[in-house]
């Protein structure tokens, strides 16, 4: 069905399923009580609080959602005596002062109305007007000392000395060629921030990071060193294994030593099954196993006579055919049969002449002396040493004398 449905009606069906899917999943959600859901999600809802073109605006986001909560107009720069985060005497032309007044009184509303710990995790972000933004180049350090530097340089950087003033910083560029770093410098009067800090402590607001205002297309991840709060002000580092990280930890080992103990006490039980099983076969397999050593040894051993009586046999053929040529005047000494090689040792009265006669005959094939020939003079015959070969044709003579015996015998 699906091949009879445009491309882009598919992309457009998909993207709606997947539109309302999440739209269910989050009104599911919306349904539990608000620790379960905070902790099921693992999010937890904070403010950001933006000043703009003396505007003031609060912003709740909380399970990847925005809800703002109000807005709010002052008539001074922060800093000066008269500053305020909330509307003052003077107001932006084109307000009303009684809606400024309404407005003012919803936003201190909705910020009673929120939740303790989302008051206590409020970020500040402010515009480029009320900050000093500028970018400078340094020579080219490691992250770790980049706060360092700025340290001792910031009363170069800034029109403000360094007691009096918080900063931060980006990184924009590295150039390793150069040895250059380029750095966007952000400084914040620390007596403006003090002022800020001051009137957001009387909305009962905590702020635990102040940041430059940026665009909300921005994709970069928010970095420490871009916080304009002093190290001294932020809120201490959440402990990874708190209580109930390690709460969560223990249910997880419990359920972790379940997992694995289970099927070992399951594979446990059928082992023990197994076993008595296998004890019973065993008995029987070895009555098999006696029976079978008894069959092999028979057949080894009459493996070991068969070759025996036919490498004897070969021997007797190779000594008849031997007797046979060689003469009377000559009688040998020693036989040595290894493999196809035949050695002999004796003594002749001319043992030239059985090297004549040995190569006749078919069954041997390279005879030669395998020692100069010496002559005994005690009997004065010649002391020879010959070796051979012998030639495949003595297969066929041993079948065909094994043949012939045959025929006698019938």
């Amino acid at each position: 069905m699906a091949g009879f449905i445009p491309p882009h009606r598919q992309q457009q069906f998909l993207r709606a399923s997947s539109d309302f899917f999440h739209w269910w999943l989050a009104e599911l959600v919306h349904l539990l009580p608000e620790k379960w859901r905070a902790g099921l999600l693992g999010q937890q809802a904070w403010c950001r609080l933006s000043l703009e073109c003396g505007r003031l605006q609060l912003v709740l986001q909380s399970q990847g959602r925005e809800t703002e909560l109000g807005r709010s107009y002052f008539s001074a720069l922060p800093g000066l005596p008269t500053a305020s985060l909330l509307p003052g005497d003077e107001l932006p032309s084109g307000v009303d002062a009684e809606a400024a007044s309404s407005t003012k009184q919803q936003l201190l509303s909705k910020i009673t109305d929120l939740d303790s710990k989302a008051r206590g995790r409020v970020v500040l972000e402010l515009a480029d007007d009320y900050l000093l933004v500028r970018d400078i180049t340094l020579p080219l350090v490691s992250d770790g000392d980049i706060a360092n530097v700025l340290a001792h340089e910031i009363d170069r950087l800034s029109p403000f000395a360094k007691d009096k003033v918080c900063y931060g910083y980006e990184i924009l560029q590295k150039n390793l060629q150069t040895d250059k770093l380029r750095l966007r410098l952000i400084c914040l009067e620390r007596a403006v921030l003090e002022n800020l800090l001051e009137q957001c402590a009387e909305l009962g607001l905590r702020v635990t990071q102040v940041q430059r205002k940026t665009d909300l297309s921005r994709t970069e991840a928010f970095s420490a060193s871009q916080n304009l709060l002093p190290v001294e002000q932020r809120p201490p580092k959440e402990k990874l294994w708190n209580s109930a990280n390690q709460g969560m930890g223990a249910l997880a080992l419990v359920l972790l030593l379940a997992v694995l103990m289970l099927p070992l006490w399951h594979y446990e039980n059928q082992i023990d099954h197994l076993s008595h099983d296998v004890d019973a076969l065993l008995e029987q397999s070895k009555v098999v196993r006696a029976k079978q050593a008894r069959l092999v040894g028979a057949l080894d051993i009459r493996d070991a006579l068969v070759e025996r009586k036919n490498n004897q046999f070969e021997k007797i053929v190779i000594l008849h055919n031997l007797v046979g040529v060689i003469p009377d005047n000559t009688w040998l000494t020693r036989v040595t049969i290894h493999d196809s090689a035949l050695e002999i040792e004796g003594e002749s009265e001319k043992s030239s002449d059985l090297i004549e006669k040995l190569e006749s005959q078919a069954v041997f094939h390279q005879v030669e002396f395998a020692s100069s020939v010496t002559r005994n003079s005690l009997t004065g015959k010649e002391r020879f040493q010959i070796k051979m070969q012998l030639s495949d044709k003595l297969t066929g003579m041993l079948n065909s004398s094994v043949a012939v015996g045959d025929s006698v015998d019938e």
